[in-house]
């Protein structure tokens, strides 16, 4: 199912989430974080298994991810969703 920007925006309590796990496979799917990021423990984002979330269910912060590590981010997604990465063009 794809949804328009106005179903979208008719949605504001949820959020995409990205799992957390302490199981770091190496694939190009993940970022792996670190205490660094402000991780209690060396962990990767799973873009394999991104999901929504109502914000109501969201705990308190634990991390927020760094500027310089978006790049990441806009690798593993679109790898995860089977299209190719911008930095591979």
């Amino acid at each position: 199912m794809v949804l328009s920007r106005t179903e979208v925006l008719e949605h504001p309590n949820e959020l995409i989430v990205v799992p957390v796990t302490r199981t770091i496979r190496g694939l190009a799917t993940e970022v792996v974080l670190t205490q660094e990021d402000g991780m209690p423990v060396t962990c990767a984002l799973n873009f394999d298994h991104i999901d929504l979330a109502q914000k109501d269910r969201i705990g308190a912060t634990l991390s927020r991810l760094g500027e310089a590590r978006w790049p990441e981010v806009r690798t593993a997604l679109p790898t995860a969703c089977g299209f190719e990465s911008s930095e591979a063009s």
